[in-house]
């Protein structure tokens, strides 16, 4: 009986995708990629999504990625797949935060594989007084697809960001603001 439920408890935590691989979950955790922690001139923090997504003979994690450098402020997801070919500079996205509904923005696409906010002090904001950020982005050749990120403890980096960054912070909400 001991056994059975720790071979159950075993299963249930392995998921597999559609051709019964093993995914690996995404850490739920920002990551400071800061070379020096205390220095306000370049701050890197990097949240990957919770699930992979899926593109045109590929898969990855996108990657949620917020940078200072001496003041300038980039906020961009690494999509992890091809992104479809627009014109150039134009990638049309969709973004919800929590359980808003979607809105259509434009976005900057920095590579192939990276689309950047044009507006990255607004979504920064957005960004530190949500739960969830869902972006929906479409792969080369493909579908459009998810990239959903848990971004509620990005608000231990405010302050740490405000120096870096050089920008305002939004005002604290209480838990009934941030819901839409």
């Amino acid at each position: 009986m001991k056994w059975r439920r720790i071979v159950v408890m075993i299963a249930a935590s392995c998921a597999l995708d559609a051709r019964g691989t093993a995914i690996e979950p995404a850490s739920n955790q920002w990551r400071l990629e800061s070379k020096d922690e205390l220095s306000s001139a370049k701050l890197t923090l990097t949240l990957p999504a919770q699930q992979k997504v899926k593109g045109w003979l590929s898969s990855g994690r996108p990657l949620l990625t917020v940078r200072c450098d001496r003041g300038s402020l980039a906020v961009y997801v690494e999509t992890g797949v091809a992104l479809e070919v627009t014109q150039v500079d134009q990638q049309i996205v969709r973004v919800r935060f929590d359980d808003a509904e979607f809105r259509p923005e434009r976005w900057r696409e920095v590579g192939n594989w990276t689309v950047s906010s044009r507006h990255p002090e607004q979504l920064l904001g957005q960004l530190l007084r949500a739960r969830r950020f869902v972006l929906e982005f479409a792969p080369f050749s493909s579908e459009p697809v998810q990239a959903d990120f848990a971004v509620q403890g990005l608000t231990q980096y405010a302050e740490l960001l405000a120096r870096s960054c050089g920008t305002e912070l939004p005002a604290k909400s209480s838990p009934e603001q941030t819901k839409h």
